[in-house]
């Protein structure tokens, strides 16, 4: 019986544990397959090596993604420690779960104003979720297979849903990046009332 207790002692405060440290769990595993599914990518893997635990802890199906066919390479901002797979249009909840993704269906990379959408749900530190930390002047970086391109963070705002007016191109002007994500989580309706718009102009292209 002593034994049974002690045994159950044990469980209990390993539960405790896990749940105290869930949230950095999560991160950490989700860091490690978003860096899988990178270096599938520029390997020209069909899919990245993912195990079940890594996939039960971070909700993700990286399997179903078809890489070659649907990641166009990956987004960098260190100022807000991001380093998230990019995947094509349109942002589905399939392609939200597994990366941060183009807004429409058939947006490409080449248009002026590249708008870029990403969770900031699903935990601490995964997908957008510090992308609140960045600053005007940051620098986020795309990387893809035909090389690096540099943008500097130009402004953050706020607007409501309604407002897509911030995915219009500007045809004329620098490439820039739109990326947004939820903003303003309102406890009584349980929905997200503004998003957050980070805009970010083509400095450097390799």
């Amino acid at each position: 019986m002593r034994g049974f207790i002690r045994f159950l002692g044990i469980i209990l405060i390993a539960a405790a544990l896990v749940l105290i440290f869930w949230q950095n769990i999560r991160a950490y595993f989700t860091d490690s397959v978003n860096n899988k599914m990178i270096a599938a990518y520029e390997k020209k893997d069909a899919a990245p090596q993912v195990n079940q635990l890594e996939k039960w802890i971070t909700k993700t199906e990286p399997e179903k993604l078809k890489l070659k066919k649907n990641m166009l390479g990956y987004l960098k901002i260190p100022a807000a420690d991001i380093n998230e797979p990019l995947l094509k249009g349109p942002a589905t909840q399939a392609n939200l779960k597994n990366g941060v993704t183009l807004v429409e269906q058939g947006e490409k990379l080449t248009e002026q104003n590249v708008a870029i959408a990403g969770h900031r749900v699903e935990g601490a530190g995964i997908r957008f979720n510090y992308l609140d930390r960045v600053r005007k002047g940051d620098k986020i970086i795309l990387m893809t297979r035909q090389g690096e391109k540099t943008y500097k963070i130009y402004n953050i705002f706020n607007v409501n849903p309604s407002e897509v007016n911030v995915l219009d191109e500007h045809k004329g002007k620098p490439q820039e990046l739109t990326l947004i994500t939820c903003e303003s989580y309102n406890p009584a309706t349980l929905l997200f009332e503004k998003r957050m718009i980070v805009k970010a102009r083509i400095v450097k292209e390799a």
